[in-house]
């Protein structure tokens, strides 16, 4: 048996959001906070792939992407049954057309996003524009 080297997914929330802020970097015509994740030619994003050229991803869906989560990005008449998070905590099914998808389970970008970046509701940043949410990820990353 051989030895491979795998890079390890970022887990702390400094460590994603310094990974996030590097994805943007080397992608910036991907980064886009107006879409969770509009995936250009495809319906769905596999954590280990990149972005197509033309594709759209917020802080959010890049997190999600980032953290081990398959994009999903179904079409205007297609939705599927997913898992929300309440402020409180609970959860809720609802149903949506973009989502992020790992080992069977479905769940809003944004709350994938939350949980990875150690954010509560209220810290969340998903409906700013790009420098301000590029300047909150500076800040849980420490950079």
């Amino acid at each position: 048996m051989t030895d491979t080297e795998v890079t390890p997914r970022p887990e702390t929330p400094a460590e994603v959001a310094s990974a996030v802020l590097d994805a943007i970097e080397t992608q910036p015509d991907i980064f886009n906070m107006d879409h969770w994740a509009w995936l250009n030619g495809t319906v769905s994003l596999a954590p280990e792939k990149a972005p197509a050229c033309g594709s759209r991803l917020c802080a959010a869906g890049w997190t999600a992407h980032l953290t081990g989560w398959t994009l999903v990005s179904l079409t205007e008449d297609e939705q599927a049954e997913v898992t929300g998070v309440y402020d409180n905590g609970d959860e809720y099914d609802t149903l949506a057309d973009v989502y992020a998808e790992r080992d069977g389970e479905r769940r809003l970008i944004g709350d994938v996003a939350a949980k990875a970046l150690g954010l509560k509701p209220n810290e969340t940043f998903w409906y700013v524009d790009a420098p301000t949410a590029l300047k909150r990820l500076r800040a849980i990353a420490g950079r």
